[in-house]
């Protein structure tokens, strides 16, 4: 059949659809008994489907066995129907993979996975609670409040895990030092975020467990979701890591493409266990001198000149030129200062650090935003914005009503160290 045919033979479902948690089979539950189904074209975010029977006399006969009439499905809806000559064509749901994500299906077995979900049912009362799901660290806590990392009070990497860390290490050659676990009930999710850059390397891995998972990658107007199978190992790196927000919207189903077209697949216990590098130097980088001083350079300074000055400095203060305690003290300092500035990652990492020391009032930003990506709170007098920790930027009206400066203004989370910029209109909200 032609969907642009026009036929008498096709209902439209006008109040439920995918983004009410319609699925293809609960269609067929309700409607084939009465008639041979021939088609259902179901729409991404859409609330409404259509019904294809073979013939009218089917159809008439859904019809008024179904429109207006409770129905059979677990929540008893109650579906309103009306006859159309056409129908749409069936429209997939965005689901290309950025550039720089891979996915490996069945990275573990099903043994493995029972595995590693037995050990988290017996090790899993010292972990943390956030607002919409649970969470553990290993290795490394990751430190919300700086988006740094914390090597104290972390339980070491488990040797459970040494069987995932080896397989990681052979397809990749390489090998994480950290781990975070989420757990997730149907229902919660994570916020689009980006993994900070200069705590971790480029690579961030994701191992799904006991659940599929629909994620959610942004770039500017693109948006594409990316089914993730339980078993399955997401890795990103380059453009997926770098440029590339991912998430988890907190709800209880997924759109996702069947072989039938677009359906939805219902959410059950979910963990997922990811897999970070924590790059070199990171934990050791102090700020007690600066470095760039101690090699008469500044940060703008090239690599070749930084390296110049190093051994000029090394010549110099040598133990073997002068046996006094002050200069075998300022070899050990330039050679700690050389070893964080000739790395990238550490360099970076210490840039940003000194930033911070150098201007008490930095903050981090989350995003920028214009009033219209607010969500309005029809209980209060704000807009909130979620945060990825899971709290909420907090945005008086007032202040969006009665502050005549044009300039963005900041507002915090009420959960994190993190900050979002609000760009203002030029007139008040209507």
């Amino acid at each position: 059949m032609s969907f642009g045919e026009h036929r008498r033979e096709n209902l439209m479902v006008c109040n439920y659809g995918l983004v009410n948690g319609l699925s293809r089979k609960d269609v067929l539950q309700v409607f084939s008994h009465y008639g041979q189904v021939e088609h259902i074209v179901m729409l991404p975010f859409k609330s409404y489907c259509f019904v294809c029977f073979a013939n009218i006399q089917e159809a008439v006969c859904a019809y008024n066995n179904i429109n207006g009439k409770m129905n059979t499905l677990p929540d008893q809806t109650t579906f309103y129907l009306i006859y159309t000559n056409s129908v749409p064509k069936v429209v997939e749901i965005a689901s290309e993979l950025p550039s720089g994500l891979k996915i490996i299906d069945n990275f573990i077995t099903d043994e493995e996975e029972s595995l590693i979900l037995q050990y988290f049912k017996e090790n899993w009362s010292e972990s943390s609670s956030m607002k919409h799901r649970q969470v553990k660290h290993y290795g490394y806590a990751f430190d919300y409040d700086n988006n740094g990392v914390r090597h104290d009070m972390c339980d070491p990497i488990p040797k459970e895990f040494e069987f995932i860390l080896n397989a990681i290490n052979l397809h990749l050659k390489w090998c994480p030092n950290q781990i975070t676990v989420n757990k997730y009930l149907p229902g919660q999710g994570i916020p689009s975020h980006i993994d900070t850059h200069g705590v971790f390397d480029d690579y961030i891995l994701s191992l799904s467990l006991n659940s599929d998972i629909i994620m959610e990658f942004r770039k500017g107007n693109y948006h594409n979701s990316i089914l993730l199978k339980s078993k399955s190992l997401l890795i990103m790196s380059g453009e997926s890591r770098l440029d590339w927000t991912h998430g988890i919207t907190p709800r209880k189903f997924d759109m996702f493409n069947s072989v039938d077209g677009p359906d939805i697949m219902r959410r059950g216990n979910r963990i997922s266990v990811t897999f970070r590098r924590v790059v070199q130097n990171y934990e050791n980088i102090e700020i007690k001198k600066n470095l760039y001083e101690i090699l008469g350079c500044d940060k703008t300074t090239s690599f070749k000149i930084l390296k110049e000055n190093y051994r000029k400095l090394l010549v110099k203060l040598h133990p073997d030129k002068s046996i006094s305690s002050s200069t075998t003290a300022a070899c050990a300092e330039l050679n700690e200062a050389w070893n964080v500035l000739k790395d990238p990652n550490s360099k970076k990492v210490y840039d940003e650090k000194i930033e911070q020391c150098d201007i008490d009032t930095v903050v981090t930003i989350f995003e920028t935003l214009i009033v219209t990506e607010l969500e309005n709170n029809e209980d209060d007098d704000t807009m909130s914005y979620r945060c990825r920790c899971g709290g909420l930027f907090l945005v008086p009206k007032s202040m969006i009503h009665n502050v005549s400066n044009v300039e963005p203004i900041l507002f915090p989370c009420d959960d994190c160290s993190l900050f979002i910029e609000v760009i203002l209109p030029n007139t008040s909200l209507s």
